[in-house]
């Protein structure tokens, strides 16, 4: 939901109680301001009487042809002349209902003679007033709400555009862009202080992305240079004549120990990339064109350990990607399971519509499952793994949103790697 539309429903929620709040004390009111005036009418009333009364006493035999809204009592003995208000009801003979009327009662004397003087006066057409009074009161209320809202949406929309011109340059931030991003300025100072924040962010960060940049490629050839030397130079000593069998053993140990760091190298500087997300470039990747060549340049190898291939690769199954993580992605797994699989054993691939599974037979993880992506965990029996190719699939899987899953099957000695895409 957006912002604007989130405040405006905010507001209306806000109004609802306060509108029906509004509606209890508005007829609280008017029913009082009703009743106030009710009461004048009958005070009023009960002067005329009491001064006709006074001017032209009735006989006992007239008193019903007064006003039927009057009702006079003769009595023997005088009564108080405390003024007694209260609410009651009677017959409305023209509408045949009980109607709410207001009453007046208090004693009067005229010489010798005690009257109980009755007077009375209909809600109705206050009522009525009363109820076209809170209707239109209740209608301007409404739509003054809804014109201060869209005069809010208004106001707001306008104000917040430079928020808003700032979420479509962050969307569109890129930190390895030809031309570092300037963010709109304000003359609103939480916004301007934003934009500045922004600014110096920006900066920040495409200045660690450079030297970072900069030091991946530099250790790339500073690091391989020297290791690819001295693997050069072992080779022609392994040529000597003058060595013996303990000699020849050390210096396979110690090519092997290259090879192990070269990769090692190669590998944590490709992970070093794919974090600073250096690898911008995507294409359409054929996900089985690339499995069926990693295969190909496995077979010798499958071959001579005896290990029995299947594979069931549906090409044309295409994905956005970087080719080269592409294929270091699936020449990884695949690699895995080449390695860790058993002599004689088989190894079964599939590349389906949505997923990429590769199985083969093999001892259970010498450490917790849990443990498997983690850089630098690998089984102890491999001296020359280096513990980072499932790390780097697991990396290369997250930047494109695919998902790697992993079961082993304890009944049928085999491990299961499955990429969701």
């Amino acid at each position: 939901m957006k912002l604007l539309h989130k405040t405006a429903l905010y507001l209306l929620i806000a109004a609802f109680p306060i509108a029906l709040a509004g509606v209890f004390l508005l007829n609280y009111y008017i029913h009082r301001e009703v009743l106030h005036e009710i009461d004048e009418l009958l005070l009023s009333e009960l002067i005329l009487v009491k001064d006709q009364l006074r001017q032209h006493p009735p006989a006992s035999t007239d008193l019903h042809s007064w006003d039927h809204n009057l009702q006079l009592a003769l009595v023997t003995t005088p009564v108080s002349d405390r003024l007694a208000f209260r609410d009651s009801t009677t017959l409305d003979f023209r509408e045949h209902e009980q109607v709410a009327v207001r009453m007046l009662r208090t004693g009067y004397t005229v010489g010798n003679r005690h009257f109980v003087i009755t007077l009375q006066q209909s809600y109705l057409e206050f009522d009525e007033i009363a109820s076209a009074l809170s209707i239109g009161v209740i209608v301007c209320f409404l739509v003054v709400v809804a014109l201060l809202l869209l005069a809010d949406v208004i106001v707001s929309r306008q104000i917040w555009q430079p928020f808003y011109a700032i979420i479509r340059q962050l969307q569109q931030y890129r930190v390895d862009g030809p031309e570092e991003t300037v963010f709109p300025v304000s003359n609103v100072d939480e916004f301007r202080l934003l934009s500045q924040s922004l600014d110096e962010m920006s900066h920040r960060t495409r200045h660690q992305y450079a030297q970072q940049k900069q030091f991946t490629d530099n250790a790339s050839h500073e690091m391989q240079t020297p290791l690819s030397v001295l693997s050069f130079e072992l080779d022609l000593l392994q040529q000597s004549d003058h060595l013996d069998e303990a000699d020849l053993e050390r210096i396979q140990r110690s090519q092997q120990s290259i090879k192990r760091l070269s990769a090692m190298n190669q590998s944590l500087l490709l992970l070093a990339k794919i974090d600073n997300h250096q690898f911008t470039h995507s294409e359409s990747v054929d996900i089985g064109q690339v499995v069926n060549q990693v295969l190909d340049n496995y077979m010798d190898y499958i071959t001579h350990n005896g290990i029995t291939f299947n594979r069931m690769i549906k090409e044309g199954v295409c994905r956005p990607m970087n080719r080269q993580l592409a294929e270091v992605l699936f020449a990884n797994l695949i690699k895995n399971a080449v390695r860790h699989g058993s002599p004689n054993s088989s190894i079964f691939v599939q590349v389906g519509l949505t997923s990429f599974i590769i199985t083969n037979e093999g001892d259970p993880l010498p450490f917790p499952q849990e443990q498997l992506f983690q850089r630098f965990v690998r089984n102890q029996a491999l001296p020359q793994s280096t513990g980072l190719g499932l790390a780097l699939v697991k990396e290369i899987a997250s930047q494109y949103g695919m998902r790697v899953e992993y079961d082993y099957t304890g009944a049928m000695r085999r491990h299961m790697f499955q990429v969701d895409f």
